[in-house]
């Protein structure tokens, strides 16, 4: 009970005194232009019935008062008080008014924004300054600055906001395709002029349209939209496929691939600004050096890559023939050199699936062909599947344990030709 005491005391000391202004009048509803400021900049559309009321959390007098550029040279001015709540009319523009009783409430400015809105007469694109990765519009414009007092007198300016609006494109991954986005992004003034800056010029050919949002706010129409900008630049993505799963005897690594391995390459840029595709499949050598060993044109092209090496798969996208703007990316693919293994037992009609299977395990190998025999020298079994076995069966049986022999041909990464032959054992606890 005590503490519960305690706590209702301390709220009571502690917490702060509820207070509100409220500005009203004008042509609709007043704008209030930075609700963090000191004081708080309320922008009206004219002054007729303007008025400010309080409201405080008890019902003592308010005393109200006006000032030019500091609360030094307030004036004090009536106000009708009703319970808790008090109003002043007759309001100026750029002018500040306060309640002084009770203290600590906060001051409010006072604008008519109605003689004070932007005349926008021009918006253009800087064509002599083209660039890739930048745009610059000017804007053409006449309007008087709006400058507002803090209670200790600081002069501050009023950085009006305004809303530029334009298309470009948004490259969405899951479906692989370029969508339609429209911008609309809020600028200060100091934004604005003397130029607006983008660092992400649209991907498709579009207009601006620059809007003064106070002046929206009340209806007022000031807005403006360019010609039509001619887009220049590209942005590329890319993706690519193998025409094969490798197998679960092939050697590979998420870094190192076995060969054969052909790839789909497909190239997505922001068409038709983007109209030029260039691939490059680039070997590097010993020494690091680079050797362009294929080229492409498509947007969509597929390449076999069948011999080892450290590959780059390069690619560029141009928007003119001069290559005035590009846009490029990479793909690295390491092919591994040729391996193969070849087991000397197993276990057929054993234990089921534990090296119930004879495989030649490999990695990177061509034109294969594997042929099992008798010590009779009869041929028993041949694949030419190197990713199949031998589950060790002739004719649906299996056939007994003891020495076998394989004989393994293949290609290697480099086109030459192998050939090796080995023993065989078939393991099994009971024939």
């Amino acid at each position: 009970m005590k503490r519960s005491l305690l706590i209702i005391i301390a709220f009571f000391f502690f917490s702060p005194l509820f207070s509100q202004y409220e500005v009203r009048g004008g042509i609709g509803r007043p704008y209030l232009a930075n609700s963090n400021g000191q004081p708080e900049v309320y922008l009206l559309n004219g002054l007729q019935g303007a008025q400010i009321s309080f409201t405080s959390s008890q019902s003592e007098e308010h005393q109200w008062y006006e000032y030019s550029q500091s609360i030094d040279d307030a004036v004090r001015i009536p106000s009708t008080q009703n319970g808790k709540v008090s109003v002043i009319t007759g309001i100026k523009e750029g002018h500040g008014y306060y309640v002084a009783s009770p203290t600590g409430t906060g001051y409010v400015w006072i604008v008519d924004y109605s003689n004070k809105a932007v005349f926008l007469s021009g918006l253009r694109d800087l064509q002599d300054e083209y660039s890739c990765e930048q745009l610059k519009l000017i804007v053409e414009a006449n309007f008087p600055p709006i400058y507002y007092y803090s209670s200790s007198g600081r002069h501050n300016t009023l950085q009006r906001e305004f809303l530029l609006t334009y298309n470009t494109l948004k490259w969405q991954e899951e479906n692989k395709m370029f969508l339609p986005l429209l911008v609309d992004t809020t600028l200060t003034e100091n934004q604005v002029f003397p130029a607006i800056t983008l660092s992400e010029p649209p991907l498709t050919n579009t207009t601006f349209t620059l809007t003064d949002v106070f002046a929206d706010h009340f209806g007022i129409a000031q807005a403006i939209t360019s010609e039509e900008y001619r887009a220049i630049k590209v942005e590329v993505h890319y993706s690519f496929e193998k025409d094969r799963e490798f197998g679960d005897n092939e050697y590979q690594k998420s870094d190192t691939l076995s060969a054969p391995l052909t790839y789909t390459f497909t190239a997505y840029a922001n068409e038709p600004v983007a109209a030029f595709y260039k691939w490059n499949i680039v070997k590097k050598n010993e020494g690091g050096q680079e050797n362009t060993i294929a080229q492409y044109t498509d947007r969509i092209f597929q390449y076999t890559f069948d011999r080892s090496g450290a590959y780059l798969v390069k690619l560029e996208v141009n928007n003119n023939a001069q290559s005035k703007c590009t846009a490029s990316d990479s793909i690295p693919i390491i092919i591994g050199t040729t391996n193969v293994f070849i087991p000397n037992a197993f276990s057929p009609g054993g234990s089921i699936g534990v090296n119930d299977e004879f495989k030649i395990y490999f990695r990177s190998v061509t034109d294969f062909r594997a042929s099992i025999f008798n010590r009779w020298g009869n041929l028993l079994y041949q694949w030419t599947d190197k990713t199949k076995g031998w589950n060790g069966m002739v004719n649906g049986k299996y056939v007994p344990t003891g020495a076998y022999f394989v004989v393994v041909e293949w290609k290697d990464s480099e086109g030459k030709t192998h050939k090796k032959a080995r023993d065989v054992n078939i393991l099994r606890s009971k024939d």
